[in-house]
């Protein structure tokens, strides 16, 4: 869907993965990421960009409502997008992300 929009998207298997590609990207605005996923969460995924790439702007989905980290995060406006999602709100969070000023996450540890 992004990539429709004209964004240059790196995917990722899981949260794993996706740190290693964070770590070999020269250039990387921002991460959308689910908060479940196998091997390393959304959660603890965020915590490494933290460190790692603190410029990096952060964007959580998930459609696990039940989940205690989800139930914390939703609740921070801007970081984010309830899954099933539109295509139009995905691209519409993604614009809202990048055109804001970061200052890295609003919330310390996602535990």
């Amino acid at each position: 869907m992004l990539s429709q929009d004209g964004y240059q998207c790196l995917e990722a298997r899981d949260g794993t993965e996706a740190l290693q590609i964070v770590e070999r990207a020269p250039e990387l605005h921002l991460v959308l990421t689910d908060v479940v996923m196998p091997h390393m969460g959304g959660a603890e995924l965020a915590r490494h960009l933290s460190v790692l790439r603190p410029e990096v702007r952060i964007i959580f989905m998930s459609g696990y409502t039940e989940d205690p980290i989800v139930r914390h995060v939703e609740q921070i406006s801007g970081i984010f997008l309830p899954k099933p999602f539109t295509a139009s709100a995905l691209s519409s969070k993604v614009r809202e992300a990048l055109q804001q000023p970061w200052h890295g996450l609003p919330i310390a540890p996602l535990d």
